[in-house]
């Protein structure tokens, strides 16, 4: 999903607002996508960013050599209380064991009257490029039920969700927004591809599946996304919830 992220970045920025020059942590930073996209528009801003793997801090440092990036969890935050003028996180949240903890280390690491910013896709009616792949995994195989209800049942990323977890921390001032962008693809291929490397939740499902199940499941994905048509270029919709929140004085 990473060739979306930094598209996604710019407009969950232009939503945040943020003063030149603020102390911004990139909670969850993966590879840099946010932060590259925040060192674009503002070279004053001081950039902290964290990540558990080490691999994707690399790739951010690369991106961003004058931002601090450090290994750490987001339910036990490695910095002050109120150290911070904005803590953002694009794209994760959904994937923290304990959400509602991780949102009160955001609040406590930003000072009185600064912003907590969160968004994550919204899975369950939000993205049909990736539902194409859940829904004909779940038509297919007992698994693919379990796997589509294991990263769907949670709906983090329903509008009210995140706005909740924001209320939960104590925030104020909250406000929810959807994040659109698409998503264009040349063919079949173009779209499963990246998923056959093990990446992100999809990889290691298919990489679970023996070659008999993997060959029914691919044939399965290519009529759905032909639909009748001949395979060629498609575009999805794709829409983010973010929601933000001030820290009270």
């Amino acid at each position: 999903m990473g060739r979306w992220s930094r598209r996604l970045a710019d407009g969950f920025l232009d939503r945040c607002a943020l003063a030149a020059g603020a102390r911004v942590l990139d909670a969850g930073c993966g590879t840099g996508s946010l932060s590259e996209a925040l060192r674009a528009r503002d070279a004053t801003a001081a950039i902290t960013g964290l990540d558990l793997a080490e691999p994707y801090l690399e790739a951010a440092r690369q991106r961003v050599p004058d931002g601090e990036f450090r290994q750490g969890d987001m339910q036990s935050l490695p910095f002050a209380d109120r150290g911070f003028d904005a803590a953002l996180s694009l794209l994760v949240i959904a994937f923290v064991p304990d959400p509602a903890l991780a949102v009160r280390e955001l609040r406590r690491v930003t000072r009185p009257g600064g912003q907590v910013a969160l968004a994550m896709w919204d899975f369950w009616g939000g993205m049909p490029a990736m539902r194409l792949f859940a829904d004909t995994a779940a038509a297919l195989f007992p698994s693919g039920a379990a796997w589509r209800a294991r990263h769907y049942a949670g709906l983090v990323g329903q509008p009210g969700q995140l706005g909740g977890l924001l209320a939960q921390a104590g925030l104020g001032e909250i406000v929810e927004h959807d994040l659109p962008i698409r998503m264009e693809f040349t063919d079949f291929e173009d779209w499963l591809s990246p998923w056959r490397g093990n990446q992100g939740i999809i990889g290691p499902y298919l990489a679970g599946l023996d070659a008999t199940e993997r060959a029914v499941f691919e044939a399965g994905l290519r009529e759905a996304w032909c639909a009748g048509a001949p395979d060629g270029p498609r575009s999805f919709a794709a829409t983010a919830r973010m929601a933000m929140g001030v820290v009270p004085g």
